[in-house]
């Protein structure tokens, strides 16, 4: 056995983070290497749980174990294969970064194996001419995005720089970089795209959308997430997220749930419907079981019809920094070592973790320390910092190993919030409701909700009008009122869940967005038909539920429902009640600045303690006919 390596060295027109955040995406650099895509499984060594691969190359099984890689963001990413079956007994690469004059950053790269002379030679000669086609092409794709007026000199420090360069790659594409692009079916694409261009959505959206279907790599269409293209793309996310929902009616794109891992935020698993989901998961990653939470564990992704575009993207390297942008740092230190990094620390608050002792610390710095050390000992983890960084200047982070074992310590943004399309944002879609009426949970299966914001609307008055009026004129003129309430619930990223006689549930992401809407509901209904001696009542609550299966939809179950309800049946007309507590939330105090208030205790149904709550009320708008 030899040692055989190939080196490489190229200057790139971008920032360190962003060359950082593109040559270690390994799942892209182990594709254009012409590695083979692996089969991989959990396996335990030496109470360690590690990857192991499975693959075939011309003919030659392998068989391999892939330790966690290391990596510091926009610094350096190291990798290696240990292989258990075939010709070579070890493989690995490693790439670091520096900074150059002008803005510019040098990459160093080394691929190298161990193995007999022949294969050894070969795959010299083979990561050599990958090497340096590879970081051509990501070289070139960087230089469009530039004159397209992406910003690709300075990377924002509260975004991963993964995430950025993502929406580089999506602007132009390369075979090699981006990976296959399998043939569209033009006929199957034109048919559907006649129907998406029927509904209401901006034309222009549209046949965005269309195109990123059409033209980009496999990888790219086989998950779509609405909330990343609307970031790309500069549109608002509801109107893209929309976008998407009619092009599942459409049969352009199909609905997805991704199950995310609370704790690594990996997809543990997909399903084409909530009624496939139970209550609990399993994280191989992290051998965890959790509760599934509608808000926080359940993505919905949109990966491309098969009647359009059959795609199968291959997975080449599980273990990519590119799959974790969270993550800004993986360290390793063997059984009483000490390794010392400089790393760009995030402002903001962070986790620090380790992979396997599952211990967990969390910081929060608005200055960058000059110095970070974790300490792992048996009886746990310490973590303590010092000083301050000079400006602009790194952190020492200082990993001190006084186990018998290897340690592997993570450090973790926690204030990033990925573009991801949660449960509770998608079912607040109007269109959600009404294209995906019957998505619910399997029945007896309930889902739990961390938090949601959710909104009870009645009419009052309508009893009186039907008596008045006659029941034809009567029925339309409430009709009117549901679409009102509807657009405005709409407007503030809500969506009506269903409607119960006169009264309307409906639920948002936040609750100062369900506030708003209230006092909006309240403003538009007194405008339009208040001259008809018809008022609306509205109670608003935020907090844990449950998603559940009722008939035939879903529905939302528990306390916090009761409470918005009860909240509701509280309320005058033209008032929203919400309780005191909720009103001091720092997001809606200013919601209120201004508007009539008026305090009152009160004991709701099924609530044991008398709630203190607030009716809020914006002066009474003038009738059209201005009464």
């Amino acid at each position: 056995m030899g040692l055989y390596q190939s080196e490489l060295e190229v200057v790139f027109d971008a920032a360190r983070p962003l060359v950082w955040a593109i040559v270690a995406d390994t799942n892209r650099w182990d594709r254009a290497a012409g590695l083979a895509p692996p089969v991989y499984e959990w396996m335990k060594e030496g109470g360690k749980n590690l990857r192991l691969a499975k693959a075939s190359e011309m003919g030659v099984p392998l068989e391999w174990i892939e330790p966690p890689y290391r990596w510091v963001e926009g610094r350096h990413v190291e990798g290696e294969r240990r292989f258990r079956a075939g010709p070579v007994s070890r493989g690995g690469f490693k790439v670091t970064l520096e900074d150059m004059p002008g803005g510019k950053t040098k990459a160093k790269a080394v691929a190298w194996v161990e193995a007999p002379m022949v294969i050894g030679v070969m795959q010299k000669l083979k990561f050599g001419r990958a090497l340096t086609s590879y970081f051509h092409e990501v070289s070139a794709m960087l230089e469009p995005a530039a004159k397209a007026g992406v910003d690709v000199k300075v990377a924002r420090s509260d975004e991963p720089a993964v995430t950025q360069a993502r929406r580089i790659l999506l602007r132009s594409y390369s075979a090699l970089a981006s990976g296959p692009r399998t043939s569209t079916d033009e006929r199957a694409l034109e048919v559907r795209a006649k129907s998406l261009r029927a509904r209401p959505v901006d034309p222009k959206l549209t046949e965005r959308l269309l195109d990123h279907i059409r033209t980009r790599a496999d990888e790219d269409v086989s998950s779509m997430k609405p909330f990343e293209l609307a970031r790309l793309w500069n549109v608002p996310r509801r109107d893209v997220l929309k976008a998407f929902l009619y092009a599942t009616e459409a049969g352009l794109t199909d609905l997805v749930w991704q199950v995310n891992c609370p704790t690594c935020r990996v997809g543990a698993r997909m399903a084409d419907s909530l009624s496939k989901l139970g209550d609990n998961e399993h994280c191989g990653a992290c051998e965890i079981d959790y509760t599934i939470d509608f808000a926080r564990h359940l993505e919905a992704v949109f990966p491309v019809s098969a009647g359009v575009r059959k795609v199968e993207p291959k997975l080449y390297c599980a273990s990519s920094p590119a799959f974790l942008p969270h993550v800004f740092a993986q360290v390793r230190a063997d059984k009483g070592a000490r390794v010392e990094h400089d790393v760009d620390l995030p402002l903001g608050q962070i986790l620090v973790r380790t992979l396997w002792l599952k211990q967990s610390q969390e910081l929060e710095h608005t200055e960058r320390p000059a110095r970070l050390e974790v300490v792992v000992s048996p009886a746990g983890m310490r973590v303590s910092t010092e000083g301050t960084a000079p400006a602009g200047g790194p952190t020492r982070v200082v990993l001190v190993n006084e186990t018998n074992d290897e340690v592997a310590v993570l450090m973790e943004r926690t204030s990033w919030s990925a573009d991801a399309v949660l449960g509770t944002v998608v079912t607040s879609m109007p269109e959600f409701a009404t294209l995906f009426a019957t998505e619910a949970p399997a029945s007896g299966v309930e889902l739990r909700v961390g938090h949601i914001a959710l909104l009870f609307s009645d009419l009052t008055g309508s009893t009186a009008l039907y008596e008045r009026v006659g029941d034809a004129k009567a029925f339309a003129i409430v009709e009117d009122h549901f679409r009102l309430m509807g657009a405005v619930i709409e407007k503030h990223g809500g969506g009506v869940i269903k409607t119960m006689g006169d009264a309307v549930m409906a639920s948002f992401p936040t609750l100062a967005e369900a506030v708003a809407a209230g006092l909006d509901m309240v403003d538009a209904h007194d405008a339009k038909l208040g001259a008809l001696d018809l008022g609306v009542k509205i109670g608003v609550h935020a907090g844990p539920c449950l998603v559940v299966r009722a008939n035939d939809r879903l529905d939302y179950f528990g306390t916090t429902v009761n409470v918005a309800a009860r909240l509701q049946a509280q309320a005058g007309a033209s008032q929203v009640v919400l309780t005191e507590l909720a009103a001091a939330d720092p997001a809606i105090v200013p919601l209120l600045e201004g508007v009539a208030r008026t305090q009152f205790e009160a004991r709701l149904k099924g609530i044991r303690d008398e709630q203190r709550l607030l009716a809020v009320q914006r002066e009474r708008a003038a009738a059209p006919d201005g009464s």
